[in-house]
């Protein structure tokens, strides 16, 4: 009997030590969280892929689904709206003809990288909503909590707490169960297509824009970082396809796909705070 109850302290004194983590992870994360430096032609050529890709949706759901096609449709209105007003010398239709043609016929690998590295974002925005998942995937801060998630997982799995658990503390049980767990449900279907298909658009900007900067690349490092990255786009469409884990698909994405990117076309990172970080996440500071 007293094993049993030492075995629920222990349970719930690491969830109350996960909570507190996680607490001060989400803070730590506004000030080490990373992207890539982006520049106006990646956003607007991004903006557009979306827009398309919702407008498909959109269409591709109706009238069989009525729900789904009405809200991959507000969805593109509101993605039509950001492009327009984009730029603020647009204001008609035909100087947003001239930038679109402009974009689409001058943009270079480097500009289509950019735009895989955003489109990998909404990836990951979209996947996390679609399985009503607060962590933030696209937080590189956030990896710190995987192996802790893993742990307390396996101690959950193992050991029985109380019924009588606070709702925050059965909160926080959910959510990383969701975190390393295959198979979740999906909650919200629209945003599981959207994932998808932007991961089909990402494949697609790959064999048309990338792939041939590899026989044009000057090293070694070059060419085998976009061979990786083919291998890894392709890894990560199998894994949300067949409902992987987020915490899978998070360090895929920047452990793995990340640093093949930039590597492979020279992108820069920024951070929120003086100093840099790599792609591994330590940090130096300047």
């Amino acid at each position: 009997m007293k094993k049993n109850n030492v075995l629920k302290i222990t349970s719930i004194f690491s969830i109350a030590i996960f909570v507190i983590s996680f607490s001060m992870v989400d803070q730590l994360s506004r000030v080490f969280a990373h992207s890539f430096n982006s520049d106006d032609s990646s956003y607007f050529l991004g903006l557009d892929k979306r827009t398309k890709i919702e407008l498909e949706l959109a269409e591709k759901n109706y009238p069989l689904n009525i729900t789904l096609s009405m809200d991959h449709s507000d969805n593109a209105a509101r993605l039509v709206y950001d492009i327009y007003y984009a730029d603020d010398d647009i204001v008609e239709d035909s100087d947003f003809i001239k930038r679109y043609n402009k974009e689409v016929s001058s943009s270079n690998s480097t500009t289509y990288a950019l735009v895989v590295a955003d489109l990998l974002d909404e990836v990951l925005r979209g996947y996390a909503d679609a399985l009503a998942i607060d962590t933030d995937l696209t937080n590189m801060s956030n990896l710190v909590l995987i192996d802790e998630l893993k742990n307390l997982a396996k101690q959950s799995n193992s050991t029985n707490i109380s019924s009588n658990s606070s709702d925050d503390n059965e909160g926080t049980r959910s959510e990383q169960s969701k975190l390393v767990s295959t198979n979740n449900s999906i909650f919200n279907y629209a945003d599981y297509e959207t994932a998808k298909a932007l991961l089909v658009e990402i494949k697609d900007i790959f064999e048309n824009h990338l792939k041939s900067a590899s026989d044009n690349a000057t090293n070694s490092q070059s060419v085998n970082a976009i061979s990786k990255l083919e291998k890894d786009l392709e890894k990560l469409s199998n894994l949300i396809n067949n409902n992987g884990s987020p915490a899978e698909v998070m360090e895929l994405v920047h452990l793995q796909i990340h640093p093949s990117l930039q590597a492979g076309f020279g992108l820069q990172t920024k951070m929120n705070m003086d100093g840099q970080m790599n792609m591994d996440g330590q940090m130096n500071m300047d």
